[in-house]
């Protein structure tokens, strides 16, 4: 299972979910990773934390537009399998981010030392390139605090003003084919 870190909050483990997740290619592609040994049967609720969208303007909370597409489109896929929506105390936290623009990001400069007085010279750097389009999922286990089940989908929404939202369902639906309990 993904750990859940709470310093690092649930954004940075979406965030490095949807980049690890994130392919370079222009049709929509799903992935998706359970839990080890997570039993699936036991969840039978569900609570939302805000979804979040990575925009020009920086990480927004409840986007007017995007917000409410991404929550019709997995709460009926959860619907579909069983689970039911609660205000507090559900059984999996429902977390999700949309990546609104494509960002470059730096991970870590490697350095090697060039003297015993610990200068070092950039060696070489690490990175990602977090997808313009993508949606990820978190479904995480609201006892143990760990990642239950994990997807992404790239290219699964529009950017264009208006649009945002049209890809929502498909890519969900998509995303929850892959998911252990069927509709």
């Amino acid at each position: 299972m993904i750990p859940y870190a709470r310093h690092l909050g649930r954004t940075a483990v979406l965030c490095a979910v949807s980049a690890s997740f994130a392919a370079h290619c222009l049709a929509m592609k799903v992935q998706t990773v359970a839990g080890k040994g997570v039993d699936f049967a036991s969840y039978k609720t569900y609570q939302w934390l805000p979804p979040k969208l990575l925009a020009k303007t920086g990480l927004v909370e409840d986007d007017p537009v995007i917000a409410p597409a991404i929550k019709e489109a997995v709460n009926r896929e959860l619907t579909a399998r069983g689970l039911r929506e609660v205000a507090q105390g559900g059984d999996l936290l429902v977390s999700t981010v949309a990546l609104a623009v494509s960002t470059p990001q730096l991970e870590a400069v490697l350095l090697a030392p060039v003297s015993p007085s610990f200068v070092s010279v950039p060696l070489a750097t690490t990175g990602r390139y977090n997808r313009e389009g993508t949606l990820a999922i978190n479904l995480i286990d609201s006892r143990t605090k760990t990642t239950a089940w994990a997807a992404a989908a790239t290219d699964s929404i529009d950017n264009k003003p208006g649009a945002g939202q049209k890809k929502i369902p498909k890519a969900a639906a998509a995303m929850f084919k892959k998911y252990p309990v069927p509709k």
